[in-house]
């Protein structure tokens, strides 16, 4: 089974992958950890690319077009044999994050993009986006910015109208796919948002790794 982690920067889906991983490995899940971009020797190589500031003159479409290599070097790296194997996938970022942030923030067409999809990616089981507001989100990266001593990357960086648009075409996604795409309130506990994961995560397993 593949589940996907989604939401804006700061949302703390990160945190709360984690957290399910803890719960699973309790129970005796099969699964692994991983991410886009970043989840192979290659895709760390094209992450390093995509997030460096300095990058700041890379064109919409070639950002695409690296979100899309990394993606599928992933897939048949590391998701595909993960399934096989019976794994349970838990990916910080999938497809969506590019639908949302290129197709939405970027305001690219991305219906050239569909045979890719059709042809060379997955569709998840199950997609938990965490929803914060853009005033939140910001908030969280100052406070994260300011004890790690370290500033935000090349994405980070863009206005919040940048960021208003990818939280718009997630609010889409999920109202067109309501039986893939969970909405998690990102704003609550931790504790909170823990709980309701890991309901919402082991009532879709129930029945699959019985």
């Amino acid at each position: 089974m593949l589940i996907t982690f989604e939401g804006i920067d700061a949302s703390g889906k990160t945190t709360q992958m984690n957290l399910l991983g803890e719960t699973l490995k309790a129970k005796g899940f099969d699964f692994i950890n991983t991410r886009q971009p970043g989840g192979t020797d290659i895709g760390l190589k094209i992450r390093e690319i995509l997030l460096n500031p300095e990058h700041s003159e890379m064109v919409p479409e070639t950002e695409v077009l690296l979100y899309m290599a990394d993606r599928i070097q992933h897939i048949n790296q590391v998701i595909k044999p993960s399934l096989k194997a019976k794994k349970i996938v838990l990916c910080d970022r999938y497809h969506d994050a590019t639908v949302a942030y290129q197709g939405g923030g970027r305001q690219l067409d991305l219906s050239w993009l569909e045979p890719l999809k059709m042809n060379l990616l997955l569709t998840p089981d199950l997609t938990l986006w965490f929803d914060i507001s853009v005033e939140e989100s910001q908030r969280r990266l100052n406070i994260r910015n300011k004890a790690l001593n370290t500033e935000n990357c090349r994405l980070e960086r863009e206005d919040r109208e940048f960021f208003d648009r990818i939280r718009k075409v997630y609010q889409k996604i999920a109202k067109e796919e309501p039986d893939r795409f969970i909405v998690i309130s990102a704003e609550n506990s931790i504790a909170a948002i823990q709980k309701e994961v890991e309901s919402q995560v082991l009532s879709k397993l129930k029945g699959n790794y019985d």
